[in-house]
Parts: structure tokens; sequence; C-alpha cells
């Protein structure tokens, strides 16, 4: 596992573990692993290891319908049908939980910046629904 640049990172880091844990950890796990009937799996997830632009919108807008994670399909009722958006968190806490699940259970992703998610915001204000697959695929 790598080490944090900085203790700021380690901050960082450990914040966006305590927002995981109370925010996203029902859905998603408490090791990622995703939970059935809730949500899929974030470790080993190319969703979270990819793209930091697309991951970016999920967790401002959320994300709705089917979805392949390591080469399987995710569908209701196997997930819920939607997950919902994040964005009354702050851009700052927004990317603390990011950098955590792009760097924890052994991933080791590109760092986010909460100028990174303010940019996103900005660039896609006025959205109202979640994203679908198809959409995010068309992001770089």
């Amino acid at each position: 596992e790598e080490t944090p640049a900085s203790a700021e990172d380690s901050l960082v880091l450990a914040r966006g573990e305590a927002l995981y844990q109370q925010i996203c950890a029902g859905c998603h796990g408490g090791e990622g692993e995703g939970l059935k009937a809730q949500a899929p799996p974030l470790r080993r997830s190319d969703w979270v290891t990819g793209s930091s632009a697309r991951l970016i919108r999920i967790v401002l807008h959320g994300m709705q319908g089917p979805l392949q994670v390591q080469g399987k399909r995710y569908a209701p009722p196997e997930i819920l049908a939607e997950m919902p958006p994040l964005s009354v968190l702050e851009d700052s806490q927004l990317s603390s939980i990011l950098n955590f699940i792009r760097r924890e259970w052994g991933h080791d992703a590109d760092w986010v910046n909460a100028d990174n998610v303010e940019h996103v915001r900005q660039s896609t204000i006025g959205r109202e629904l979640p994203w679908n697959e198809t959409e995010l695929l068309q992001i770089p």
C-alpha cells in the first residue's frame, strides 16, 4: 500500500474514510465489497480507479440503471435502482471520499482535488437526473 505523500494527504484519507463509513458503507460495504440488494462493489472496480471525471459525476448527481463492474452486470433487484446524489457535500468532502476509495483496498488511482470536483460541479450545473452507464462511458 502506497504511503501518502504528506501528513496533509494522510488527513484527507482519514477524513475520506470516516465520511465513507458514515455515508457510503451502508450500501457499498465497509470494505467496498458491495451489498446484496443495495449497491455494486467499489473494490477492484474500474468505475473507482478509472476516470475521475466519471466518478465525480456519479457522486454529484447519482447513478441509475444497470452497470458492469468487474465484468458482471448489476441491475435491480440485485442493486437499488438508483444511487442518490451526494451534491449536498462540499467539494473537499467529496474529494476526500473519492481519494479514500481510489487509494484503499489495493487501489492506486490518481488523486482527486477539491478543485477537480468544483470544476465538474460547475460544468454540469443544472443537471437534475442521475447518470447512467451509457452516458458516463462517453466521458473520458
